[in-house]
């Protein structure tokens, strides 16, 4: 199991790195945090899948730690951007969905984790 966990956080956090360069494009190159926040948590991610498919199974809560504050950040993200959509600011909707989407994968990975943490 621990490697399919691993290979699970490799995805994940190739995933954020990926959202990170959208939200860069997205924002009109004007959001450096989207790229250098993607960037250095979605390798920290990688970084812990690595090292959980090696079996070091202190990755486990770190990772799950970390998913979940992931989680609380994109669904509070997410909701700011909505609640602007819903005031009228139309040009943000891009920036929504793709919290919404991140706010959603993070959720499936942080029950998944949660589910095989055996403490």
């Amino acid at each position: 199991m621990a490697k399919q966990l691993g290979a699970l956080l490799i995805a994940y956090g190739t995933f954020l790195v990926l959202s990170g360069v959208i939200g860069f494009e997205l924002t009109g190159e004007t959001s450096a945090s989207s790229i250098l926040n993607g960037g250095l948590f979605g390798t920290f991610v990688i970084i812990l899948g690595m090292l959980h498919r090696q079996g070091r199974m202190w990755t486990h809560p770190a990772a799950l730690s970390a998913s979940a504050i992931f989680l609380l950040t994109f669904v509070w993200r997410a909701f700011v951007k909505w609640h602007a959509v819903a005031l009228g600011a139309n040009e943000v909707i891009p920036i929504a969905v793709l919290l919404a989407v991140m706010s959603a994968v993070s959720a499936v990975v942080v029950a998944i984790l949660f589910r095989h943490y055996r403490h």
